[in-house]
């Protein structure tokens, strides 16, 4: 159960603390945050509102660059049950409740904000959550125009010479099949073919009503693998080897058709990150 407040006494809140490196544009920050909030904006006090009664405060002080707190109400439920995985380690940070609602989604924000920035998260209790870069790698490049599927292995072969396409029928509409790619030991990519859903980070491009997405799936070899918080140096390497090369198709992609690739959580992903 989450905590019960009384209307009559003002809500709890708390702060979580986020920390890029030091060199980190507060403005690259915006950018990313509005990619998934588009309302966020700078206060004139130079807080970052980011909307939920929430925001993110920069540290002022001389050894405070790259630091942020993430203020917001504080709401908590039960904790995580044991033995269950946890991906972003708010089990091992939170033993005594697991943050629900607007805080979860707060905390989620800087995690991902952690995970794109090569930063960390503290919480308000003082443990530290360091996302590892490659936990997500899926991504999806949206585009305007839609490749057959022949087209499409032609496109990949010359990256990926193993790739075959999934039982594709005769008359399968350009927005409605998959190929696969193995990567050995398990692991494959799957790269499949759809009308595109809402991407808010591209909320105001004018041809995303009829936009085709093309989505760059990793599938491990063990399908509990993503609920891994710490990977060791193996699931490490693996992960950092599928990203790469979901990343050169991603680039092929956008050369070829257009259009713009952004990551599982909504973030926009620049296609020169990924060469």
């Amino acid at each position: 159960m989450s905590d019960v407040v009384d209307s009559a006494e003002p809500a709890a809140r708390t702060g979580h603390r986020l920390q890029l490196p030091r060199d980190t544009d507060p403005q690259d920050v915006l950018a990313m945050v509005r990619n998934v909030r588009p309302g966020a904006e700078f206060s004139e006090d130079g807080s970052l509102e980011t909307g939920e009664d929430t925001r993110l405060v920069p540290d002022p002080s001389p050894r405070g660059a790259g630091r942020w707190t993430i203020e917001t109400p504080r709401v908590r439920e039960d904790p995580v049950p044991e033995g269950m995985g946890d991906s972003h380690g708010y089990g091992r940070a939170f033993p005594e409740g697991m943050p629900f609602d607007v805080e979860r989604r707060a905390l989620d924000l800087v995690w991902s904000l952690a995970r794109r920035l090569y930063g960390a998260v503290v919480t308000d209790d003082g443990v530290r959550l360091e996302p590892h870069p490659f936990h997500l790698r899926d991504l999806i490049v949206v585009s305007p125009h839609a490749l057959a599927p022949e087209s499409l292995a032609e496109l990949i072969a010359p990256l990926e010479p193993e790739a075959e396409l999934d039982q594709v029928a005769d008359g399968t509409p350009r927005t409605g099949y998959s190929a696969t790619i193995p990567l050995g030991d398990g692991d494959e990519i799957v790269v499949r073919v759809s009308r595109s859903s809402r991407h808010s980070a591209l909320d105001a491009v004018a041809w995303l009503d009829g936009a085709v997405d093309y989505e760059l799936v990793h599938v491990p070899r063990d399908d509990e693998e993503d609920a891994i918080e710490v990977p060791d140096a193996e699931t490490a390497e693996r992960w950092s080897l599928a990203y790469r090369r979901i990343g050169l198709i991603a680039g092929l992609l956008t050369e070829t058709v257009g259009g713009y690739v952004v990551d599982l959580e909504g973030f926009l992903v620049d296609p020169a990150d990924l060469a």
